[in-house]
């Protein structure tokens, strides 16, 4: 990355770009992207292309470029890829550092620049496009979380002779073209900021509530996140209902220079393998078959580590094998029938995390015992 020194300056008028007085300018992308710029008289920065002159058809990773000038159509470029490392860099001044998730590009003469976006694999992209003087820092106009693929791309045009006020970027894949309007304008000290928000999570009942804040000075909460198992992350914007099928509850947050707090905002999940044990047995039964629940973290990713529990229940004719441990754990509860008659009897078992902020903290084990006057065979049986 090009590291540029500055005095942070403030823009008086943070609505636009602030940019009409930058002699250099450093484009930053964070994601799996190719990073090509193009400026008005057709010299460009990226990986080196080789020409095919003959009409194949669309291929991945390809360009399609008419040069009408040359009396040539249809003419296509690609990377060549017994030389993925070689890099194209004939605009004068510039310099380029490309990496496979961050590419940095830093251009020294004014001009109609071109800078396209091309996809490798599905990625969300950050991209920056800071200006600079010879004394001060100044805007950075920001696009935060990109939706990139391998079959699309995107663009902007930005004349450094007349900055645009509201730059937009266009997403254009086989199917569909989206202008992107820019997530921020930030100024030099929200540009510069690299903390990120603090976020936290708290429960009401069966409401959960997600508040975050940004560090004194920085640039702003830009969104908060959250999920209740790991795979779908939802945007916050009100109180929600936890859900009985919960594995964890997480929320992070990113601020509008990009910074994203990791892991965030983290509740663990009390689990049990079975929430509902029947024993059956006949009178004559003199053993009836003891049954295992787990205990377990039911956190996925995991982040949270173990947690401590215990267990105890009130009902006389059962016994607990062990009841206190560390997750992932199991306990073994037992049957003693001892003179009870024939019929049907119930209780419960408790099991009780320990360690502070979990989730669905308290378990409940229901338990049945039917005792059968007739001579079936005793069968254990689980549900839940």
């Amino acid at each position: 990355m090009e590291e540029i020194t500055g005095t942070p300056s403030q823009n008086p008028n943070p609505q636009t770009s602030g940019l009409s007085s930058a002699d250099r300018w450093l484009l930053r992308v964070r994601g799996d992207v190719q990073v090509e710029i193009v400026d008005d008289q057709g010299r460009r920065i990226g990986p080196f292309l080789e020409r095919e002159d003959r009409e194949e058809g669309l291929r991945v990773g390809w360009f399609r470029q008419k040069r009408e000038d040359e009396g040539e159509e249809g003419r296509h470029l690609r990377q060549n890829q017994t030389l993925p490392s070689i890099f194209e860099v004939s605009i004068p001044g510039a310099s380029y550092k490309p990496e496979r998730t961050f590419t940095s590009v830093l251009l020294t003469q004014p001009g109609m620049y071109t800078c396209k976006f091309l996809g490798r694999s599905p990625s969300a992209v950050d991209i920056y496009l800071t200006g600079f003087n010879a004394t001060t820092r100044l805007d950075t106009i920001y696009f935060h979380g990109v939706p990139i693929s391998e079959r699309s791309s995107a663009q902007f045009a930005y004349s450094t002779y007349d900055p645009p006020v509201n730059l937009v970027l266009t997403l254009q894949d086989e199917a569909r073209r989206e202008d992107i309007p820019p997530t921020a304008i930030l100024n030099p000290r929200e540009s510069q900021d690299t903390l990120p928000p603090r976020t936290t999570i708290s429960l009401k009942g069966e409401q959960v509530i997600v508040s975050a804040t940004d560090n004194p000075g920085g640039s702003g909460v830009l969104q908060t996140y959250y999920t209740t198992d790991a795979q779908t992350f939802s945007v916050y914007s009100a109180p929600f209902l936890l859900p009985a099928e919960a594995k964890i509850v997480m929320a992070f947050s990113i601020d509008r220079n990009g910074n994203r707090e990791y892991p965030g905002a983290v509740l663990p999940v009390l689990g049990l393998s079975a929430t509902h044990l029947v024993f059956t047995a006949t009178v004559g039964d003199q053993h009836i078959a003891p049954q295992v629940v787990y205990i377990m973290n039911l956190d996925p990713i995991p982040v949270t580590g173990p947690l401590e529990w215990v267990a105890s229940t009130n009902i006389l004719w059962l016994t607990i094998e062990k009841k206190e441990g560390r997750t992932p754990d199991l306990m073994t509860l037992s049957v003693d029938r001892g003179n009870l008659k024939p019929g049907t009897y119930t209780g419960d078992v408790v099991v009780r995390s320990l360690t502070p902020g979990v989730v669905y903290a308290e378990r409940i084990v229901s338990v049945v015992l039917e005792i059968r006057a007739d001579q079936e065979a005793s069968s254990p049986g689980t549900v839940g």
